[in-house]
């Protein structure tokens, strides 16, 4: 679900190094996506790292690498850690914008809280933002937004959010159906 955005940096150097954080960015992707969860690890923490000394903690392009990174870490079972990079990352663009990004690292905590057994937590911290930006969380659903009233509820635990039903039978497939719990 990350989504990235292009910022233009009156620094060239900062700007250089930004660019050759997004390229590790993407090989740390690529890493991810063939399992190899520690390389992509190790590539995500370099790429946080050279964007932290060229642009702060408070920029958008930091809060793409920690959601990254928190989605990582949620694939991992690293739930604590994934937990603090998504809060970092919401943080950051709740600053900047609470567009699209900024809705997929929410659905992305909620996701976790999800793992944690606690899903009335993840339909809090779901609801917590905005009702016209929310994402399907299917994590294979095309990168879009909707109104909350577009969205359907899981009708077991009402904590997770889908845009129509191939979606919710996607995820109750791969991931949901080990944490539903019918609200009592």
């Amino acid at each position: 679900m990350s989504g990235t955005t292009m910022h233009f940096h009156s620094n060239p150097a900062s700007g250089m190094a930004v660019i050759q954080a997004a390229e590790i960015n993407n090989q740390a992707l690529d890493l991810s996506r063939q399992g190899n969860y520690a390389g992509a690890e190790d590539l995500y923490l370099q790429a946080l790292h050279l964007k932290l000394g060229a642009v702060g903690e408070n920029h958008p392009t930091i809060a793409i690498t920690r959601n990254a990174l928190g989605e990582l870490y949620l694939k991992m079972g690293k739930i604590t850690d994934a937990e603090e990079q998504l809060k970092k990352a919401i943080s950051v663009h709740m600053r900047n914008s609470p567009g699209y990004d900024a809705a997929v690292s929410v659905e992305n905590l909620g996701q976790v809280h999800e793992v944690k057994g606690d899903l009335e937590e993840a339909r809090r911290v779901r609801l917590s933002h905005p009702a016209d930006i929310m994402v399907c969380g299917n994590y294979d659903c095309p990168g879009e937004t909707f109104d909350r009233s577009q969205l359907l509820a899981c009708s077991g635990c009402e904590s997770a959010f889908y845009c129509g039903r191939a979606c919710q039978t996607k995820d109750w497939r791969a991931r949901h159906k080990t944490f539903c719990k019918k609200r009592a």
